[in-house]
Order: structure tokens, then C-alpha cells, then sequence
């Protein structure tokens, strides 16, 4: 898990992925990679664990973040999360 990073992919564009890992830990990875950002910024977390694709959506939203779910192929989603406008 030392190994996952944040990588910067464009102006206020970010990329988590965490392909390999089960619930807790993508989640608990998405948020505090999001305590980092600003509200400009949107994070993109690609994951290939189903309950995460499912679960982590619906917890970022609660939390007040603008989620948007998009599915990559058959194991593989993108979840874009930025803050909700005001």
C-alpha cells in the first residue's frame, strides 16, 4: 500500500489507483488523497473491486463530494470525485 501515490495527470486533474486492493483500503485511500485537494481540483480512483465500485460512490456523496461512476471494461471502473459546487 507505500507504494500508491497520487499522480497529477493534468491542470486540477489527479489519479489513485488502486487495482488490487479490497474494501477498507481503497477507500480509506481515496479520502485522504482528497483531504489534499482544493476545490478546483477533481480525483479520479481506478479500482477493480466490485463492492468498492458499488460502496465507495455512496460514501463520497454523503460526505457531500459530486461522484461520477464510469465503467471501464468488466473489472475495472472509474470513480471522478470533486467537491459540489456552491
Amino acid at each position: 500500500m507505500e507504494s500508491i501515490k497520487i499522480q497529477k495527470i493534468d491542470e486540477n486533474l489527479y489519479e489513485l489507483d488502486v487495482r488490487g486492493l479490497v474494501c477498507p483500503f481503497p477507500e480509506v485511500l481515496i479520502s485522504r488523497a482528497l483531504e489534499n485537494l482544493t476545490s478546483q481540483e477533481t480525483l479520479e480512483a481506478i479500482i477493480d473491486n466490485p463492492p468498492s465500485a458499488r460502496d465507495i460512490p455512496l460514501s463520497l456523496e454523503q460526505k457531500g463530494f459530486k461522484v461520477d461512476v464510469i465503467r471501464l471494461d468488466n473489472l475495472t471502473w472509474k470513480i471522478a470525485v470533486k467537491p459540489k459546487s456552491k
